[in-house]
Protein backbone atom coordinates (compact mmCIF):
# COMPACT_ATOMS: atom_id res chain seq x y z
CA UNK A 1 0.00 0.00 0.00
CA UNK A 2 1.35 3.41 -0.60
CA UNK A 3 2.20 5.80 1.64
CA UNK A 4 -0.16 8.36 2.20
CA UNK A 5 1.57 11.94 1.34
CA UNK A 6 1.82 14.95 3.23
CA UNK A 7 1.51 19.05 2.31
CA UNK A 8 4.40 20.24 2.37
CA UNK A 9 4.28 23.89 4.83
CA UNK A 10 5.65 26.38 2.18
CA UNK A 11 4.29 29.61 3.49
CA UNK A 12 4.42 30.86 7.18
CA UNK A 13 6.42 31.85 10.04
CA UNK A 14 9.65 29.69 10.64
CA UNK A 15 8.47 28.26 13.35
CA UNK A 16 5.26 26.70 12.13
CA UNK A 17 7.45 25.28 8.88
CA UNK A 18 10.00 23.60 11.40
CA UNK A 19 6.83 22.11 13.09
CA UNK A 20 5.30 21.46 10.07
CA UNK A 21 1.87 22.90 10.86
CA UNK A 22 -0.47 25.82 8.80
CA UNK A 23 0.28 28.96 9.63
CA UNK A 24 -2.15 31.62 9.90
CA UNK A 25 0.40 34.03 8.23
CA UNK A 26 -0.29 36.81 10.83
CA UNK A 27 2.03 40.15 10.82
CA UNK A 28 4.52 40.56 12.62
CA UNK A 29 3.55 37.51 14.79
CA UNK A 30 1.32 34.48 14.11
CA UNK A 31 -1.10 33.75 16.41
CA UNK A 32 -1.07 30.41 15.79
CA UNK A 33 2.48 30.74 17.91
CA UNK A 34 1.27 32.99 20.07
CA UNK A 35 -1.81 32.15 21.22
CA UNK A 36 0.13 28.52 22.29
CA UNK A 37 2.79 30.97 24.20
CA UNK A 38 5.34 29.97 21.58
CA UNK A 39 8.08 32.69 19.94
CA UNK A 40 6.95 33.63 16.59
CA UNK A 41 10.77 33.70 14.67
CA UNK A 42 8.92 35.64 12.09
CA UNK A 43 8.99 35.18 8.22
CA UNK A 44 12.26 34.44 5.91
CA UNK A 45 12.65 36.99 3.31
CA UNK A 46 11.62 35.53 -0.20
CA UNK A 47 14.03 36.12 -2.82
CA UNK A 48 13.87 39.55 -4.82
CA UNK A 49 10.93 39.64 -7.23
CA UNK A 50 8.91 36.83 -5.62
CA UNK A 51 6.43 38.83 -3.66
CA UNK A 52 2.82 38.62 -4.58
CA UNK A 53 1.11 42.23 -5.25
CA UNK A 54 -1.37 41.34 -2.39
CA UNK A 55 1.67 40.69 0.03
CA UNK A 56 3.46 43.41 -1.03
CA UNK A 57 0.57 45.96 -0.42
CA UNK A 58 -0.65 44.22 2.68
CA UNK A 59 2.53 44.02 4.53
CA UNK A 60 3.66 46.93 7.06
CA UNK A 61 6.94 48.23 6.38
CA UNK A 62 9.19 47.00 8.99
CA UNK A 63 12.43 48.53 9.85
CA UNK A 64 15.51 47.90 7.35
CA UNK A 65 17.99 46.51 9.78
CA UNK A 66 21.06 46.52 7.15
CA UNK A 67 20.55 50.23 6.02
CA UNK A 68 23.52 52.21 6.49
CA UNK A 69 22.68 55.52 8.60
CA UNK A 70 22.88 57.27 5.08
CA UNK A 71 20.40 55.15 3.57
CA UNK A 72 17.93 55.23 6.40
CA UNK A 73 18.06 59.17 6.37
CA UNK A 74 17.78 59.48 2.34
CA UNK A 75 14.31 56.84 2.92
CA UNK A 76 13.08 58.55 5.66
CA UNK A 77 13.75 62.16 3.67
CA UNK A 78 12.20 60.34 0.54
CA UNK A 79 8.42 59.20 2.67
CA UNK A 80 8.33 62.35 4.87
CA UNK A 81 9.33 65.31 2.10
CA UNK A 82 9.59 63.89 -1.51
CA UNK A 83 6.93 61.69 -2.02
CA UNK A 84 3.81 63.45 -0.54
CA UNK A 85 5.37 66.77 -2.94
CA UNK A 86 5.76 65.03 -5.94
CA UNK A 87 2.19 65.17 -7.51
CA UNK A 88 1.04 68.61 -6.18
CA UNK A 89 -2.70 68.83 -5.89
CA UNK A 90 -3.29 65.55 -7.71
CA UNK A 91 -3.44 62.28 -5.57
CA UNK A 92 -0.20 61.19 -4.37
CA UNK A 93 -1.31 57.65 -2.89
CA UNK A 94 1.24 55.72 -5.50
CA UNK A 95 4.29 57.60 -4.19
CA UNK A 96 2.92 58.11 -0.76
CA UNK A 97 1.82 54.27 0.22
CA UNK A 98 2.40 51.71 -2.89
CA UNK A 99 6.08 53.15 -3.57
CA UNK A 100 6.66 53.17 0.54
CA UNK A 101 5.48 49.41 0.84
CA UNK A 102 7.41 48.14 -2.43
CA UNK A 103 10.69 50.34 -1.69
CA UNK A 104 10.85 48.03 1.66
CA UNK A 105 10.43 44.46 0.12
CA UNK A 106 12.03 44.82 -4.04
CA UNK A 107 15.61 45.96 -3.78
CA UNK A 108 15.29 47.80 -6.95
CA UNK A 109 12.51 49.92 -5.98
CA UNK A 110 14.14 50.78 -2.51
CA UNK A 111 17.60 52.12 -4.55
CA UNK A 112 15.53 53.72 -7.11
CA UNK A 113 13.44 55.49 -4.21
CA UNK A 114 17.20 56.46 -3.24
CA UNK A 115 18.59 57.81 -5.85
CA UNK A 116 15.60 60.48 -6.05
CA UNK A 117 15.53 61.31 -2.48
CA UNK A 118 19.03 62.35 -2.91
CA UNK A 119 18.59 63.73 -6.58
CA UNK A 120 15.59 65.80 -5.58
CA UNK A 121 17.55 66.49 -1.58
CA UNK A 122 20.94 67.91 -3.43
CA UNK A 123 18.19 69.55 -6.77
CA UNK A 124 20.01 72.60 -8.29
CA UNK A 125 22.81 72.75 -5.65
CA UNK A 126 25.04 72.78 -7.82
CA UNK A 127 24.09 74.11 -11.05
CA UNK A 128 27.65 73.44 -12.97
CA UNK A 129 26.05 69.28 -12.27
CA UNK A 130 22.68 69.56 -13.97
CA UNK A 131 22.46 65.66 -14.55
CA UNK A 132 23.50 64.93 -11.21
CA UNK A 133 26.41 62.82 -12.29
CA UNK A 134 28.62 64.46 -9.19
CA UNK A 135 25.90 63.19 -7.00
CA UNK A 136 27.90 59.88 -6.18
CA UNK A 137 25.25 58.56 -3.62
CA UNK A 138 22.22 58.91 -6.25
CA UNK A 139 24.32 57.21 -8.91
CA UNK A 140 25.26 54.14 -6.67
CA UNK A 141 21.83 53.61 -5.93
CA UNK A 142 20.64 54.13 -9.26
CA UNK A 143 22.76 51.86 -10.88
CA UNK A 144 22.28 49.05 -8.09
CA UNK A 145 18.09 49.28 -9.38
CA UNK A 146 18.80 48.64 -12.40
CA UNK A 147 21.10 45.32 -11.88
CA UNK A 148 18.39 44.50 -9.30
CA UNK A 149 15.77 44.89 -11.76
CA UNK A 150 17.76 42.61 -14.31
CA UNK A 151 17.02 39.70 -11.67
CA UNK A 152 13.22 40.00 -11.72
CA UNK A 153 10.43 39.01 -14.16
CA UNK A 154 7.62 40.16 -12.18
CA UNK A 155 6.27 42.84 -14.89
CA UNK A 156 4.36 44.81 -12.13
CA UNK A 157 7.87 45.45 -10.29
CA UNK A 158 9.29 46.32 -13.63
CA UNK A 159 6.15 48.79 -14.24
CA UNK A 160 6.81 50.55 -10.81
CA UNK A 161 10.32 50.56 -11.13
CA UNK A 162 10.12 52.18 -14.66
CA UNK A 163 7.89 54.90 -12.71
CA UNK A 164 11.00 55.52 -10.43
CA UNK A 165 12.93 55.84 -13.44
CA UNK A 166 11.47 58.13 -15.37
CA UNK A 167 11.10 60.11 -11.98
CA UNK A 168 14.95 60.03 -12.12
CA UNK A 169 16.03 60.90 -15.30
CA UNK A 170 13.41 64.12 -14.85
CA UNK A 171 15.57 64.78 -11.87
CA UNK A 172 18.52 64.63 -13.89
CA UNK A 173 17.04 66.36 -16.84
CA UNK A 174 17.93 63.56 -19.01
CA UNK A 175 15.10 64.10 -21.54
CA UNK A 176 15.91 61.21 -23.98
CA UNK A 177 16.38 58.24 -21.18
CA UNK A 178 13.19 59.61 -19.47
CA UNK A 179 10.83 58.99 -22.85
CA UNK A 180 12.93 56.02 -23.65
CA UNK A 181 11.73 54.75 -20.03
CA UNK A 182 8.72 56.09 -20.53
CA UNK A 183 8.81 53.74 -23.68
CA UNK A 184 10.19 50.48 -22.50
CA UNK A 185 6.91 51.06 -19.51
CA UNK A 186 4.00 51.39 -21.83
CA UNK A 187 5.61 48.41 -24.04
CA UNK A 188 5.93 46.25 -21.11
CA UNK A 189 1.85 47.23 -20.49
CA UNK A 190 0.83 46.79 -23.54
CA UNK A 191 2.45 43.04 -24.12
CA UNK A 192 0.99 41.45 -20.65
CA UNK A 193 -0.91 39.08 -21.47
CA UNK A 194 -3.41 40.02 -18.09
CA UNK A 195 -3.40 43.12 -16.47
CA UNK A 196 -4.20 42.69 -12.40
CA UNK A 197 -6.35 44.82 -10.33
CA UNK A 198 -3.46 46.93 -9.17
CA UNK A 199 -1.99 47.26 -13.33
CA UNK A 200 -5.18 48.63 -14.40
CA UNK A 201 -6.00 50.95 -11.16
CA UNK A 202 -2.87 51.98 -10.40
CA UNK A 203 -0.27 51.67 -12.78
CA UNK A 204 -1.98 52.22 -16.19
CA UNK A 205 -3.70 55.79 -15.41
CA UNK A 206 0.00 56.97 -14.13
CA UNK A 207 1.28 55.83 -17.95
CA UNK A 208 -1.87 57.17 -20.23
CA UNK A 209 -0.47 60.90 -17.70
CA UNK A 210 2.77 60.04 -19.17
CA UNK A 211 2.08 59.78 -22.58
CA UNK A 212 1.41 62.98 -23.03
CA UNK A 213 5.32 64.76 -22.39
CA UNK A 214 7.37 62.81 -24.69
CA UNK A 215 5.46 64.98 -27.77
CA UNK A 216 6.38 68.02 -26.18
CA UNK A 217 10.28 67.27 -26.19
CA UNK A 218 10.41 65.78 -29.90
CA UNK A 219 8.57 62.51 -30.00
CA UNK A 220 6.14 61.86 -32.88
CA UNK A 221 2.92 59.82 -32.52
CA UNK A 222 3.93 57.56 -35.74
CA UNK A 223 6.43 56.13 -33.29
CA UNK A 224 6.05 56.49 -29.83
CA UNK A 225 3.27 53.37 -28.36
CA UNK A 226 -0.01 54.37 -27.31
CA UNK A 227 -0.98 52.86 -23.40
CA UNK A 228 -3.54 49.83 -24.90
CA UNK A 229 -6.29 50.73 -22.65
CA UNK A 230 -9.87 50.78 -23.10
CA UNK A 231 -11.11 54.24 -23.13
CA UNK A 232 -13.76 54.96 -20.20
CA UNK A 233 -17.11 55.87 -21.14
CA UNK A 234 -17.86 59.38 -20.23
CA UNK A 235 -19.96 59.25 -17.27
CA UNK A 236 -22.37 62.08 -16.38
CA UNK A 237 -21.01 63.11 -13.40
CA UNK A 238 -17.80 61.99 -11.35
CA UNK A 239 -17.56 61.21 -7.68
CA UNK A 240 -14.03 62.03 -6.99
CA UNK A 241 -10.97 64.25 -8.45
CA UNK A 242 -9.38 60.88 -9.33
CA UNK A 243 -12.26 59.93 -11.63
CA UNK A 244 -12.32 63.10 -13.50
CA UNK A 245 -8.52 62.93 -14.24
CA UNK A 246 -8.79 59.55 -15.29
CA UNK A 247 -11.17 60.54 -18.40
CA UNK A 248 -9.47 63.83 -19.26
CA UNK A 249 -6.25 62.32 -19.24
CA UNK A 250 -7.15 59.28 -22.47
CA UNK A 251 -8.77 62.62 -24.40
CA UNK A 252 -5.93 64.53 -24.16
CA UNK A 253 -3.52 61.94 -25.32
CA UNK A 254 -6.01 61.32 -28.67
CA UNK A 255 -5.90 65.25 -28.69
CA UNK A 256 -2.08 65.82 -28.95
CA UNK A 257 -1.92 62.79 -31.29
CA UNK A 258 -4.03 64.28 -33.33
CA UNK A 259 -2.26 67.87 -33.28
CA UNK A 260 0.75 66.45 -34.08
CA UNK A 261 -0.34 64.72 -37.18
CA UNK A 262 -1.73 67.55 -38.24
CA UNK A 263 1.72 69.53 -38.77
CA UNK A 264 2.20 68.38 -42.22
CA UNK A 265 -0.88 70.39 -43.29
CA UNK A 266 -0.40 73.18 -40.26
CA UNK A 267 2.96 74.12 -41.63
CA UNK A 268 2.76 73.09 -44.53
CA UNK A 269 2.26 75.05 -48.08
CA UNK A 270 -0.65 75.77 -49.98
CA UNK A 271 -0.35 72.85 -52.65
CA UNK A 272 -0.72 70.35 -49.10
CA UNK A 273 -3.85 68.25 -49.17
CA UNK A 274 -6.52 69.59 -47.10
CA UNK A 275 -8.09 67.26 -44.25
CA UNK A 276 -10.28 64.99 -45.16
CA UNK A 277 -13.74 64.28 -44.35
CA UNK A 278 -12.71 61.26 -41.80
CA UNK A 279 -10.42 63.93 -40.18
CA UNK A 280 -12.42 65.99 -39.86
CA UNK A 281 -14.93 63.91 -37.88
CA UNK A 282 -12.47 62.80 -35.50
CA UNK A 283 -11.50 66.01 -34.68
CA UNK A 284 -15.31 66.86 -34.30
CA UNK A 285 -15.16 63.64 -31.92
CA UNK A 286 -12.62 65.24 -30.08
CA UNK A 287 -14.33 68.16 -29.46
CA UNK A 288 -18.10 66.96 -28.74
CA UNK A 289 -15.98 64.27 -25.66
CA UNK A 290 -13.94 66.91 -24.50
CA UNK A 291 -17.26 69.38 -23.92
CA UNK A 292 -18.98 66.11 -22.47
CA UNK A 293 -16.12 65.96 -19.90
CA UNK A 294 -17.00 69.72 -18.92
CA UNK A 295 -20.38 68.91 -18.51
CA UNK A 296 -19.66 66.40 -16.29
CA UNK A 297 -17.01 68.11 -14.40
CA UNK A 298 -19.58 70.41 -13.57
CA UNK A 299 -22.51 68.53 -11.97
CA UNK A 300 -19.30 67.27 -9.80
CA UNK A 301 -18.08 70.84 -8.96
CA UNK A 302 -21.64 71.12 -7.54
CA UNK A 303 -22.35 68.68 -5.96
CA UNK A 304 -19.36 69.09 -3.95
CA UNK A 305 -19.96 72.82 -3.44
CA UNK A 306 -22.28 71.71 -1.31
CA UNK A 307 -20.56 69.74 0.95
CA UNK A 308 -17.50 72.03 1.43
CA UNK A 309 -19.63 74.48 2.69
CA UNK A 310 -19.10 72.12 6.22
CA UNK A 311 -14.90 72.19 6.05
CA UNK A 312 -12.14 73.24 4.16
CA UNK A 313 -10.82 71.57 0.42
CA UNK A 314 -8.24 74.24 -0.90
CA UNK A 315 -5.98 71.91 -2.03
CA UNK A 316 -8.91 70.25 -4.09
CA UNK A 317 -10.07 73.36 -5.14
CA UNK A 318 -6.74 73.67 -6.55
CA UNK A 319 -6.61 70.76 -8.54
CA UNK A 320 -10.23 71.78 -10.18
CA UNK A 321 -8.51 74.87 -11.53
CA UNK A 322 -5.88 72.96 -12.70
CA UNK A 323 -7.93 70.53 -14.36
CA UNK A 324 -10.20 72.82 -16.19
CA UNK A 325 -7.09 74.83 -17.19
CA UNK A 326 -6.07 71.83 -18.82
CA UNK A 327 -9.71 71.14 -20.21
CA UNK A 328 -9.51 74.61 -21.97
CA UNK A 329 -6.29 73.87 -23.49
CA UNK A 330 -7.24 70.51 -24.80
CA UNK A 331 -10.35 72.27 -26.17
CA UNK A 332 -7.54 75.03 -28.16
CA UNK A 333 -5.78 72.59 -29.35
CA UNK A 334 -8.45 70.82 -31.30
CA UNK A 335 -10.33 73.80 -32.19
CA UNK A 336 -7.20 75.36 -33.76
CA UNK A 337 -4.31 72.36 -35.27
CA UNK A 338 -6.56 72.85 -38.77
CA UNK A 339 -5.89 76.15 -39.17
CA UNK A 340 -2.76 77.49 -41.00
CA UNK A 341 -2.92 80.99 -40.05
CA UNK A 342 -1.96 82.31 -36.46
CA UNK A 343 -4.55 84.74 -35.80
CA UNK A 344 -7.19 81.76 -35.65
CA UNK A 345 -6.39 81.68 -31.43
CA UNK A 346 -7.46 85.46 -32.02
CA UNK A 347 -10.85 83.75 -31.66
CA UNK A 348 -10.51 82.01 -28.78
CA UNK A 349 -9.10 85.28 -26.88
CA UNK A 350 -12.41 84.08 -23.99
CA UNK A 351 -10.49 80.86 -23.50
CA UNK A 352 -7.28 82.47 -22.75
CA UNK A 353 -8.80 84.76 -20.33
CA UNK A 354 -10.67 81.76 -18.43
CA UNK A 355 -7.65 80.39 -18.32
CA UNK A 356 -5.65 83.12 -16.82
CA UNK A 357 -8.82 83.72 -13.87
CA UNK A 358 -8.78 80.03 -13.18
CA UNK A 359 -5.10 80.07 -12.29
CA UNK A 360 -5.06 83.72 -10.27
CA UNK A 361 -8.02 81.58 -8.16
CA UNK A 362 -5.60 78.46 -7.72
CA UNK A 363 -2.39 81.78 -6.46
CA UNK A 364 -5.23 83.00 -4.05
CA UNK A 365 -6.02 79.34 -2.98
CA UNK A 366 -1.95 78.31 -2.71
CA UNK A 367 -1.54 81.58 -0.78
CA UNK A 368 -3.75 80.21 2.11
CA UNK A 369 -2.00 77.39 2.37
CA UNK A 370 1.73 77.62 2.06
CA UNK A 371 1.94 80.12 5.11
CA UNK A 372 3.48 77.41 6.96
CA UNK A 373 6.29 75.32 4.49
CA UNK A 374 7.64 75.57 1.52
CA UNK A 375 6.62 74.44 -1.83
CA UNK A 376 8.18 71.71 -3.64
CA UNK A 377 11.08 71.83 -5.70
CA UNK A 378 10.00 69.16 -8.20
CA UNK A 379 6.90 68.04 -9.17
CA UNK A 380 6.84 64.62 -11.27
CA UNK A 381 3.34 65.61 -13.14
CA UNK A 382 2.88 68.31 -15.31
CA UNK A 383 2.12 70.87 -13.30
CA UNK A 384 1.04 75.08 -13.97
CA UNK A 385 4.08 74.99 -16.21
CA UNK A 386 3.08 73.63 -19.73
CA UNK A 387 -0.44 75.21 -19.36
CA UNK A 388 0.60 78.95 -18.58
CA UNK A 389 3.25 78.25 -21.21
CA UNK A 390 0.89 77.49 -23.46
CA UNK A 391 -0.89 81.16 -23.17
CA UNK A 392 2.13 82.84 -23.32
CA UNK A 393 3.28 81.15 -26.96
CA UNK A 394 -0.28 81.42 -28.56
CA UNK A 395 -2.22 83.69 -27.09
CA UNK A 396 -1.08 87.43 -28.21
CA UNK A 397 -2.78 89.80 -25.99
CA UNK A 398 0.09 90.80 -24.44
CA UNK A 399 -1.45 91.80 -20.62
CA UNK A 400 -3.07 88.15 -21.52
CA UNK A 401 0.68 86.96 -21.72
CA UNK A 402 2.31 89.16 -18.99
CA UNK A 403 -0.11 87.66 -16.65
CA UNK A 404 0.44 84.17 -17.61
CA UNK A 405 4.16 84.87 -17.41
CA UNK A 406 3.57 86.56 -13.61
CA UNK A 407 1.61 83.24 -12.57
CA UNK A 408 4.11 81.26 -13.73
CA UNK A 409 6.77 82.19 -11.13
CA UNK A 410 3.89 82.11 -8.26
CA UNK A 411 2.33 78.91 -9.07
CA UNK A 412 5.02 76.82 -10.82
CA UNK A 413 7.18 73.88 -8.99
CA UNK A 414 11.25 75.09 -10.19
CA UNK A 415 10.65 71.86 -12.28
CA UNK A 416 7.85 70.32 -13.45
CA UNK A 417 8.42 66.84 -15.32
CA UNK A 418 10.69 68.40 -17.86
CA UNK A 419 9.81 71.61 -17.57
CA UNK A 420 12.19 74.14 -16.29
CA UNK A 421 10.54 77.32 -15.21
CA UNK A 422 13.35 79.29 -15.50
CA UNK A 423 13.80 77.91 -19.38
CA UNK A 424 10.41 78.34 -19.89
CA UNK A 425 10.07 81.86 -18.56
CA UNK A 426 13.02 82.88 -20.59
CA UNK A 427 11.61 81.21 -23.65
CA UNK A 428 8.14 83.21 -22.67
CA UNK A 429 10.29 86.37 -22.64
CA UNK A 430 11.88 86.07 -25.68
CA UNK A 431 8.70 85.02 -27.72
CA UNK A 432 7.00 87.92 -26.16
CA UNK A 433 9.72 90.42 -27.19
CA UNK A 434 9.93 88.91 -30.89
CA UNK A 435 6.15 89.19 -31.69
CA UNK A 436 5.82 92.49 -30.19
CA UNK A 437 8.42 94.57 -30.98
CA UNK A 438 9.44 95.02 -27.59
CA UNK A 439 11.69 94.39 -24.38
CA UNK A 440 11.05 92.34 -21.53
CA UNK A 441 14.50 92.61 -19.76
CA UNK A 442 13.18 94.79 -17.52
CA UNK A 443 11.28 93.16 -13.97
CA UNK A 444 9.38 96.47 -13.59
CA UNK A 445 7.87 95.88 -17.22
CA UNK A 446 5.80 92.91 -16.30
CA UNK A 447 2.80 94.42 -15.50
CA UNK A 448 -0.72 93.27 -16.42
CA UNK A 449 -2.07 96.49 -17.86
CA UNK A 450 0.81 96.82 -19.80
CA UNK A 451 -1.18 96.49 -23.04
CA UNK A 452 -2.92 98.74 -25.53
CA UNK A 453 -4.72 96.39 -27.08
CA UNK A 454 -3.43 95.90 -30.19
CA UNK A 455 -2.43 92.09 -31.40
CA UNK A 456 0.32 91.41 -33.64
CA UNK A 457 -0.13 90.85 -37.53
CA UNK A 458 0.49 87.87 -38.90
CA UNK A 459 3.54 88.47 -40.42
CA UNK A 460 5.04 89.00 -36.98
CA UNK A 461 3.70 85.91 -35.44
CA UNK A 462 5.54 82.56 -34.80
CA UNK A 463 4.42 78.83 -36.30
CA UNK A 464 6.67 77.26 -34.73
CA UNK A 465 10.10 76.77 -32.73
CA UNK A 466 12.65 74.62 -32.17
CA UNK A 467 15.95 75.36 -29.54
CA UNK A 468 18.71 74.14 -30.75
CA UNK A 469 20.28 71.40 -28.09
CA UNK A 470 23.71 73.38 -27.80
CA UNK A 471 24.07 74.81 -24.73
CA UNK A 472 26.53 77.65 -23.62
CA UNK A 473 26.98 77.55 -19.55
CA UNK A 474 28.15 80.98 -18.07
CA UNK A 475 30.13 81.40 -14.79
CA UNK A 476 29.72 84.76 -13.91
CA UNK A 477 31.89 86.35 -11.31
CA UNK A 478 29.10 86.99 -8.98
CA UNK A 479 28.55 83.43 -8.64
CA UNK A 480 25.46 83.28 -11.05
CA UNK A 481 25.22 80.47 -13.49
CA UNK A 482 23.27 80.83 -16.83
CA UNK A 483 23.09 78.84 -20.04
CA UNK A 484 22.87 80.27 -22.96
CA UNK A 485 19.91 78.73 -25.81
CA UNK A 486 19.63 79.53 -29.40
CA UNK A 487 16.25 78.95 -30.46
CA UNK A 488 15.12 78.66 -34.28
CA UNK A 489 11.88 80.37 -34.78
CA UNK A 490 9.21 79.49 -37.91
CA UNK A 491 7.09 82.62 -39.44
CA UNK A 492 5.79 83.21 -42.55
CA UNK A 493 3.84 85.65 -44.61
CA UNK A 494 0.70 85.33 -46.04
CA UNK A 495 1.08 82.93 -48.95
CA UNK A 496 4.40 83.32 -48.36
CA UNK A 497 7.20 80.60 -47.79
CA UNK A 498 8.21 79.50 -44.41
CA UNK A 499 11.16 81.33 -42.96
CA UNK A 500 13.43 81.24 -39.69
CA UNK A 501 14.75 83.10 -37.23
CA UNK A 502 17.43 82.72 -35.23
CA UNK A 503 17.12 84.12 -31.62
CA UNK A 504 19.03 83.51 -28.10
CA UNK A 505 18.12 83.71 -24.86
CA UNK A 506 19.75 83.39 -21.61
CA UNK A 507 18.42 80.94 -18.45
CA UNK A 508 19.48 81.64 -15.03
CA UNK A 509 20.09 78.18 -13.58
CA UNK A 510 21.55 79.67 -9.96
CA UNK A 511 23.84 80.59 -7.83
CA UNK A 512 27.44 78.88 -7.56
CA UNK A 513 28.88 78.67 -3.96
Amino acid sequence: MARRGTTKVRTGCITCKLRRVKCDEARPSCNRCTSTGRKCDGYAKPPNGSYSWSQLLWITPPPTQTASQADLRALSFFHNVVAPGLTGPMDNYFWTHLVSQVSHQEEAAKHAALAISSLYENFKEDPLDRSGVRNAFAMAHYNQALKCLMTTNNHETVLVVCILFICIEMLRGECKSAIDHCRHGITILNGASSKSRFVREQLEPIFCRLEVFPFFFGSRPETFPTVAAPIPALETSFSNLIETQAALDPLLVHAIRFVLRGDAYRLGDELSPKPDASTLQERGNIDAAFDKWFVAFRVYQKQKARERRRGNARTERIFECMLEMTWLVGKLWIDTCLSRGETVFDLHLDKFRAIVALARQAEALLAQTETRCSRPKFMFEMGFTPLLSFVVIKCRSLSLRIAALRLMKSLAHEKENLWELNAVLAFGHKTIEVEHDLCLAAEENLQDDADDGTLPPEIWRIKDAVVHPEAHVKLAQNGVVTMERKVAFFMKEPEGPITVREERFSVTLGHKG
